[in-house]
Formats: structure tokens, C-alpha cells, sequence
């Protein structure tokens, strides 16, 4: 025999449960009090009697109220809990049956995850993150901004001689230092290899905040000329060539610049905050650091008017950008009074030069790359947003095509909790699958990102799928489930109207037919935005590639070459291994040129040195001009393929030591406007004194800097004019040229390498590229977004192409009954097609034109982000409004025919 059972259930609501605790504290306390009058007490009496024994009635009341209010909460958690694991494996079972929709549901939202993942990754690191410093806000970068003639504004370096005066008079910045960077060769036992220097003063290690992990960091004596050849290197060098060692201490490093004591090892991880005004060029340069050694500043002088060095200083305590600078500025004012050889007032104003103590953050930055990579963040979430339109119109979709079966479920008892558990359970598995696989694709384009980026953008090295790009990522899915979630009950689709006629009860109405062609809309526009920025951008690299450098890059290889200063340490030695360089590698098969100098797109617009016209000097008020003055050996013009009018330097010029040189014709105008500059006297102040330079050759065209930038000013002095710096060699370390015959110029390198080597097996060849490369690399930040925008495009032209497919198919379902009765009734299979592209096309067009009006302000933040970026013309917008327009006919194409092929008979039926 069963025992009967009760089942208890709490009130549904709060005010039901105010309701019911109410009556049952009134039931309790009329019981008591009717109790106490039969048994003799007075009415009054136990009322009394009853508020005694029962006390604080209200507070017992409220807690009452309390506890079953969290039980209630409790119960409909577990229901809801409990409904929706039954509604996630009903889900399942449909979207595994509906393929078709998950599929194309998961790959959408997968895509648009994964791109705003990887470029969030990117935008974190560089831009959010802070830098790899203690008290990064502390610190600053102190630079001298310049605006030079011909060239615009330029952020100079510091020189050795502001840093001294920095260093005495300063009272708002502390611990003040400059370095420079390059590489240079670290001789073994037959061989050589390069490594990365830093020379730096003691006071940038102690800016960043440096600590030894074995040994010392240098100090102040050791800045001093007097004071001992030392080095320190990094952990990551220190196990590299030393095996990690721990008494590495003591030993003697041999450089290619001399030997040097190892006084300790950095701790992992130190880099520069930012590479050197002059940092070599090789891919070994940058911000890693493996050897650092001291720079033996002399605080006596003489100081010269050069600013290779980076500054670097924390702002003292209490101090803040405005106020260093108000007496940074100060303190210029008095350079030409403490170093009257170096600094003049004519200097300052000819070149506005200045100093600016600059947020480190924002000098590592700088202005653009922030920009660039927010606007390509932009960019990727517009094709989020394109997805999840389509997800949308696919949800609204399906939610109409199954109105018959949630009203069904909805008219035997479903209540609306299980409904809206069975959307949401549907809607989370889908986007929880995308999420899983939007990850691994943003796993892949994060490590593919830094192959593409531009080198300058900092930190693109340290680009990782970071816990907040998982994060935003798992976020945004969530958020994308519960709004798809949602919309089923916000389309009213358990209509219980549904059941009255079959046909009808499955058409949608005016409004929501409205939401869903909004929705393909929006997607069209969105991919309209993106193509028209991708046009522009690939415009604009048509443009820089379209331009007259003025040299060729075709079949050209260079490479660095650094020459040790043992052996090598006077200006005939070197130049005697050059020349065997030259004689050997012409004798190579395919060689035409060899040559070694400044390489253009590479080695310009880095500095600058003021030129002088012999017998003309310059007027009070005139602006000096600074240009490029790069020491070439002969051969350089054939080499780069450099028209030169007039005669180039030859290696006899350079064992005369004529002093010929070569200008640019841009020089030319500036300095003798409307004269022929061939045999004019010319000096600048990196030239040995008292020597004027004849001018033998002109070029006439040359974009050595940019090639979005005004022609170059420039004067080609042969390697032996200017003055040589012994120890920091002019002639040790130089990029060679070679031009060869063949079409990739790297076939050479076995060979270049195998002739280095057996000339002098301690040098070492350094970066070898082709020419392109380099041009490549002139034009990487336009070709990183055309291809980041590109991709972005192409991936919401997908989507647009499906989302149209996927609407207009589904409504070509659900309007079957009414295409039957069309073509029963007489109509042609043409005008049921034209009826069902007419509306592809009215989608199309509506989204081209919103689409236009937004590439139109698209196009305008555009270039004002990359210089030298096109406009969005008349005829681009045309072109992309037309391939979408395709592009969605395209789509309908296929639920057309299946219209037009619609049997009458059964269509009636169904």
C-alpha cells in the first residue's frame, strides 16, 4: 500500500509570501489568544499575554519572510538549472540534426571571435600594457625635437655634452643617462659572431631600475675616460655563449672594438625602451641588449653639436611632465652660454630646436601606432558585428520556421521558463562551440600576426594570446548566447495564433520581416565600410610602389660587414680590405657591382649635418640646411643603379683623396637655384676643416628617406672624405651592395659568404636581405593594414554572401504556400526568380548606400592614421557597391531557382 505523499510548495512571488506569512503569524496568535479566553482571561488581558509570550512579532515576521524568500530563489535556481540541462540535450539532438544551420552558426561567430581575440592581443600588448619597468609612469625619454629644412620635423637624440649639463643643473628629473645602440662582432676561437651593444651610462641602468643576477652593473667610475674597459651582459646572452656559467665574472669578452672585463650579468628580460637616433639597421639591433658597456663621457669636453644618444631620466618626486619641461627649456637657453663651440641662437632658430622630457609610454609609441592599431581593432569588430548580424538573421530565421512547433510545445504545458531554457541552451551551445574554436583560430593568427606586422610597431615580438584576450573573447561569446537567447521570446514566437491556420501561422509579420532585412542590411554595409577601406589602402600601395625612387632594387643584395678594430684600426686598412672585398666578389659569376655605403629606405633620415657653400655664406636669418651625408665607397651609383650626371667618386679619387663629391639635385636647387652645381665648393660640419668638396655629379631624382617624402637632399662623400672617429670606425662598419643577374639575389650568398671568410674569418656578414625586402619593409605599416583590413573584408563578403543565401532561402520556405498558389494561379517561373532576387536587390542597394556614407567618413579617419592614404573615390565606392551587389545576386541565385522549380499541386498541400 502506497503511503500517501504531500508535496509542499512555496509561494511564487514576493508578495505572495508577505501574503502568507502574514496569515499564518494571524492564525498562531488568534489561536493563542481564543485559547487563553476560555481559559478565564480577559479579551485585553490576553492580548497582553500574547504579545508577551510571542515578543518581537514584527521581527519575527520579517525573518520568516526572509527565509522563505531564499528558498524560493533556491527552488526556482534548481528548476531552472534542472530545465535547462534537459533543454541542452534536447538542443543538441536538434542542432545535430539541423547541420546545416550549426554549422554555418559556429563557423560565423567562430571567424568574428577570433579576429577580435588576435587584434585585441596586439592592441594589448603595445598599447594597454604597461612597459617592462618598475614605476614605468616615472619615466621619461628626453629628446630634442627639430624641424629641418626639406626634411619637417625630426625628434634628435642627445648629445654628450647636454647630457653633462642635464646632469649638473637639473633639479626635476633624476638619475638622467643617455645610450646608443648597434651590433658589433664578439670574436671566438676562429670565428666571430654578432651580438647587440648597448653603451650607455651607468645612470640608464639605474633608470631602469636594473639589478645584477651574478656580479656588478657599472657605475659612475666607470662612465669616466680614465675609467676600465668593462662590460656587462645579459642573462639571456650569458647562458647563450657562456653556458650560463656563474664565473663568467672576471672573464674577458674580445669584441671586434677591443677586450672587455665581465663585470656581471643583468637579470632576464632587460631590454632598451627605445633603439638608438643611429641603431644599426640589422635584424640583430632594436631593443634587446647582450653586451652593455659604459660610455666614458668626459664632463670637461669638448662637446660638438652631433645627438646620437637616446635620454632617458625619472621625473623627481612630486614633479610632472609641464614642470620638467618649463625647466628643461630653461636650461636650454643656456647651451650656446656653457658649450659656445656646439650651440649657437642662429642654430636654434634655424632649426627650432628644442628639448621635451617625453612619457617614456609615448615615446616608445609614438602618435600613430596607437591610432593604426585602434582603428584596425575597429575594423575586426565590425566583422564581429557583421557576424553576429548574420547569426541574427539566421536566429530570427529559424525562430519563424518553427513557430508551429514552440506553440505547440507552449499549448500542452510548456511553461515559459522551459521555453526560454531551450533558446538559451540552444543559442549557448552554439556559441560556446565558437568560442572553443575561435580560440584556436586566434591562437594561429596571433603567431602570424608579428610575420606581416611593420618593424615599427614596439613589442610586437611579446604579442601572445593573453589571458584578457581569452577573457574578452569568452565574454563576448557569452554575451552574443544570451542575446540570441533572448530573441526568441522578444519575437513573440509562442504565439498562440499559430494554431489557427497553418500557413498563415507561419508567416512573418511586416516587423519582424523589417528586423530581418535590417539585419542583412547592416551586414552589407559593414562589408561595404571594410572593401572600400582595403581599396583605399591597396590604392595607396599602388601609389608608393608606382613611385621613382630613383634606384633599383632588382637582383641587389646587401649585407652589413664589421670590421674588428684589432687588425683593422687605421683608415688604409680598412679600406685595403674593401678593396680585396670588391676585386674578389666582382670576380664572382653573375656579379655587375659591388659597392658599400648608405643604403636608402634603410640608412637616411636618421641625422643630418649642416652644409656650407663655398663662397656664399649664409645670410642673417636664413635657414642652414641639414641634410643626409652618407660616406659611399666608388661603385655605389652603379650598384643601386643611381643615374649620376656628371662623373661619381672612382678609386682613384679615394687614393688621390680629391675630395669630389656627389649632391642630389634637391640639394642642388636649395643651395645654387637656377646654376649648374657641377665644380661648386661644398663642406659640411662632419668634413675635415678648411677643405671645400668639388661637386663632380648630381642626381636627379632620389627618395633615399620615404617614398611618400619629398626628394632627398643629400651630399655622397667618398668613404675617405669625412673625418673618421677611429674607435667607432666609419669604415668598420659598413653595408656592403652587391648587384647581381640573377632575379633572387640571395642564390649569391653562399659564395658572397665563402669570399668573407676567406678573406678574414672573423668577420662576420650581417643581415644579408635583397634590396626589395627593404623596400617592402619602406612600405610594411600601409601593406599591415591593407592586409589586416583586406582579410577583415574578405571575411564579411563571405559572410554577407551567406547571411543573404541563408535569409532568402529560409524565406523562400516559408512563403512556398504562396509561390504555389503564384504559379497555380498562372504565373511564370521568370517573375517568382525576379520576385525573389528584386528582393536580394532592394537588400543590396539599401546596404550599398548606408554602406557609402559610412566608407565616405571611413576613408577620412583613414588618412589622417597613414600618410600618404588615398582617398575613397567616386569610382571605388562604385566598384565595391557593384561586386556586393553581385555578390548578394549571387547568393539568391540558388533559393531563385528553387523557387521558380516549385510543383503548385504540392505546395498547396503542404
Amino acid at each position: 500500500m502506497n503511503t500517501p505523499r504531500r508535496d509542499f510548495e512555496l509561494p511564487a512571488d514576493s508578495a505572495r509570501v508577505d501574503a502568507v506569512v502574514d496569515e499564518e503569524f494571524r492564525f498562531h496568535l488568534e489561536e493563542r489568544r481564543s485559547q487563553l479566553i476560555a481559559d478565564g482571561m480577559s479579551p485585553a488581558d490576553a492580548d497582553a499575554e500574547v504579545a508577551r509570550r510571542f515578543g518581537d512579532i514584527e521581527t519575527y515576521r520579517r525573518e520568516t519572510a526572509e527565509i522563505d524568500r531564499r528558498a524560493i530563489r533556491a527552488q526556482r535556481r534548481a528548476h531552472f538549472l534542472s530545465t535547462l540541462r534537459q533543454e541542452t540535450v534536447r538542443a543538441s539532438r536538434l542542432l545535430t540534426r539541423d547541420r546545416h544551420f550549426s554549422l554555418v552558426a559556429i563557423l560565423t561567430l567562430a571567424v568574428g571571435l577570433a579576429v577580435t581575440m588576435a587584434m585585441f592581443a596586439v592592441l594589448d600588448t603595445v598599447v594597454l600594457r604597461p612597459l617592462p619597468y618598475a614605476d614605468p609612469e616615472e619615466l621619461v625619454a628626453v629628446l630634442h625635437p627639430a624641424t629641418v629644412p626639406g626634411s619637417g620635423e625630426r625628434r634628435w637624440g642627445m648629445s654628450p655634452g647636454g647630457y653633462v649639463h642635464l646632469r649638473e643643473h637639473s633639479r626635476t628629473l633624476t638619475q638622467i643617462g643617455i645610450y646608443r645602440n648597434y651590433s658589433s662582432t664578439v670574436l671566438g676561437e676562429g670565428n666571430a659572431e654578432l651580438a647587440r651593444f648597448a653603451i650607455a651610462t651607468h645612470s640608464v641602468l639605474e633608470a631602469l631600475r636594473a639589478r645584477p643576477l651574478y656580479g656588478r652593473l657599472f657605475d659612475a667610475t666607470d662612465d669616466t675616460p680614465a675609467g676600465p674597459d668593462v662590460a656587462v651582459i645579459s642573462a639571456e646572452y650569458h647562458v647563450a655563449r657562456f653556458g650560463g656559467d656563474p664565473a663568467v665574472v672576471g672573464k674577458v669578452l674580445e669584441t671586434a672594438d677591443g677586450s672587455y672585463t665581465i663585470l656581471g650579468v643583468t637579470q632576464p628580460g632587460l631590454t632598451l625602451p627605445l633603439p638608438g637616433p643611429f641603431a644599426d639597421a640589422s635584424d640583430l639591433a632594436g631593443f634587446g641588449v647582450d653586451v652593455w658597456v659604459p660610455m666614458k663621457v668626459n664632463a670637461a669636453g669638448p662637446f660638438y653639436n652631433n645627438h646620437p644618444n637616446v635620454g632617458i631620466a625619472r621625473l623627481a618626486a612630486g614633479v610632472d611632465v609641464e614642470t620638467a619641461q618649463r625647466e628643461l627649456s630653461g636650461l636650454l637657453t643656456r647651451f650656446p652660454e656653457w658649450m659656445p663651440q656646439a650651440y649657437s641662437e642662429r642654430f636654434f632658430k634655424s632649426y627650432n630646436f628644442r628639448i621635451a622630457p617625453i612619457p617614456l609610454r609615448e615615446a616608445v609609441l609614438g602618435a600613430q601606432v596607437p591610432r593604426v592599431l585602434w582603428f584596425l581593432f575597429a575594423a575586426v569588430l565590425l566583422v564581429l558585428a557583421a557576424a553576429t548580424a548574420n547569426v541574427g538573421s539566421l536566429f530570427l530565421a529559424r525562430i519563424e520556421s518553427r513557430r508551429r512547433e514552440t506553440t505547440v510545445r507552449s499549448a500542452l504545458g510548456a511553461s515559459g521558463t522551459q521555453m526560454a531554457a531551450h533558446f538559451l541552451a540552444e543559442s549557448l551551445l552554439i556559441t560556446g562551440l565558437a568560442t572553443g574554436l575561435a580560440l584556436l583560430l586566434a591562437a594561429v593568427a596571433v603567431r602570424a600576426m608579428p610575420l606581416v606586422a611593420p618593424r615599427d610597431i614596439p613589442r610586437m615580438h611579446e604579442v601572445t594570446l593573453s589571458a584578457q584576450s581569452i577573457g574578452l573573447g569568452i565574454v563576448l561569446g557569452l554575451a552574443l548566447g544570451l542575446v540570441l537567447g533572448v530573441l526568441p521570446m522578444l519575437r513573440r514566437a509562442l504565439d498562440v495564433s499559430a494554431l489557427r491556420d497553418g500557413s498563415r501561422g507561419l508567416s512573418a509579420s511586416p516587423r519582424q520581416r523589417l528586423v530581418r532585412h535590417a539585419l542583412v542590411v547592416a551586414q552589407i554595409a559593414v562589408t561595404m565600410v571594410l572593401l572600400t577601406g582595403a581599396g583605399t589602402m591597396m590604392q595607396s600601395l599602388r601609389d608608393l610602389r608606382a613611385v621613382d625612387a630613383g634606384f633599383s632594387s632588382d637582383g641587389t643584395l646587401t649585407f652589413g660587414i664589421s670590421l674588428p678594430f684589432s687588425g683593422y684600426d687605421t683608415r688604409e686598412k680598412a679600406l685595403a680590405y674593401f678593396r680585396q672585398l670588391d676585386e674578389r666578389l666582382r670576380a664572382l659569376p653573375g656579379v655587375s657591382a659591388v659597392s658599400a655605403g648608405a643604403v636608402p629606405l634603410q640608412d637616411f633620415g636618421t641625422g643630418c649635418s649642416v652644409v656650407f657653400r663655398e663662397g656664399r655664406p649664409y645670410e642673417s636669418g636664413e635657414q642652414t640646411p641639414c641634410v643626409s651625408t652618407p660616406s659611399v665607397l666608388p661603385g655605389y651609383f652603379d650598384a643601386l643603379d643611381i643615374t649620376v650626371s656628371g662623373a661619381a667618386p672612382t678609386w682613384s679619387d679615394v687614393d688621390t683623396r680629391t675630395q669630389a663629391v656627389v649632391v642630389t639635385q634637391a640639394l642642388a636647387e636649395r643651395l645654387w637655384p637656377g646654376e649648374d652645381p657641377i665644380g661648386k665648393g661644398i663642406a659640411s660640419n662632419g668634413s675635415d676643416s678648411d677643405v671645400w668638396y668639388r661637386v663632380t655629379g648630381v642626381v636627379p631624382q632620389l627618395r633615399a628617406e620615404t617614398l611618400d617624402g619629398p626628394p632627398t637632399e643629400a651630399v655622397f662623400y667618398a668613404a675617405t672624405g669625412l673625418r673618421a672617429n677611429v674607435r667607432s670606425g666609419e669604415l668598420n662598419d659598413l653595408t656592403v651592395i652587391v648587384r647581381g643577374s640573377e632575379e633572387d639575389p640571395l642564390i649569391l650568398l653562399p659564395r658572397v659568404r665563402a669570399v668573407i671568410k676567406e678573406l678574414d674569418a672573423r668577420v662576420p656578414l650581417i643581415a644579408p636581405r635583397p634590396m626589395q625586402e627593404i623596400v617592402n619593409r619602406s612600405i610594411a605599416r600601409p601593406r599591415f593594414m591593407l592586409v589586416l583590413i583586406g582579410v577583415a573584408a574578405a571575411v564579411a563578403l563571405l559572410l554577407s554572401a551567406v547571411g543573404t543565401y541563408s535569409v532568402i532561402a529560409y524565406l523562400v520556405a516559408q512563403r512556398r504556400s504562396e509561390i504555389g498558389i503564384r504559379m497555380a494561379i498562372g504565373a511564370p517561373a521568370r517573375s517568382v526568380v525576379l520576385l525573389v532576387v528584386g528582393q536580394s536587390l532592394r537588400l543590396a542597394l539599401a546596404g550599398a548606400i548606408v554602406g557609402a556614407l559610412a566608407a565616405v567618413l571611413g576613408a577620412k579617419t583613414l588618412q589622417s592614421i597613414v600618410v600618404g592614404a588615398a582617398g575613397s573615390s567616386a569610382v571605388l565606392i562604385a566598384s565595391v557597391a557593384m561586386l556586393l551587389v553581385t555578390v548578394v545576386l549571387a547568393a539568391s541565385a540558388a533559393p531563385a531557382r528553387r523557387a521558380a522549380m516549385v510543383e503548385p499541386v504540392e505546395a498547396m498541400r503542404t
